[in-house]
């Protein structure tokens, strides 16, 4: 396959970097009718001990949030995080990823240690997750209010398109 990468994905923020202390942080929606699959990244500051930072997921049948409720995909298998003390320290294990064991299907990633860490966290969601019958299309992710300062931004990263194109025609998933 020679095909660019972004005819293969499509990539939308999911907040800018932002305190999450000033209060919950809610996410924008993204719509999977043309994706199979997204990953959702959030990178973080350092912070307080005590003080983690935490991921909700949600699902609706618009990206303006219709009908939004909880979604529980979030298991073993679909959580990986990269976490040090600091930024030289994470760099340097770049290439290892953690698989976080959760063996109940939740909405939620409440890890318990991320406070006082740099790092990065991976979910992985499948549209098929989603309540199809429903009418139920669109993800959307939150961060919880850590309770002390920490600085965080994720992105949504689209994959497996129904319709592979080229990147500036590719749809749009933040539109219905």
């Amino acid at each position: 396959m020679n095909s660019k990468m972004l005819e293969r994905l499509q990539i939308v923020p999911i907040m800018a970097p932002v305190d999450t202390n000033d209060g919950a942080t809610t996410g924008d929606y993204v719509s999977l009718k043309g994706f199979k699959r997204c990953l959702v990244v959030v990178v973080y500051g350092d912070g307080t001990a005590a003080s983690d930072l935490d991921l909700v997921l949600y699902q609706a049948t618009t990206v303006a949030g219709a009908g939004a409720k909880v979604l529980n995909a979030l298991q073993t298998g679909r959580i990986y995080r990269k976490g040090a003390a600091d930024y030289a320290t994470l760099a340097a294990a770049a290439s290892t990823w953690e698989k976080i064991t959760q063996a109940t299907a939740d909405e939620k990633y409440e890890p318990s240690d991320n406070g006082e860490e740099v790092g990065m966290i991976a979910l992985e969601i499948m549209a098929e997750d989603l309540d199809c019958d429903g009418g139920f299309d669109c993800i959307r992710c939150d961060l919880t209010d850590p309770g002390a300062a920490k600085i965080a931004a994720g992105l949504y990263i689209l994959g497996d398109p129904v319709n592979a194109a080229a990147p500036e025609l590719m749809l749009s998933p933040t539109e219905d």
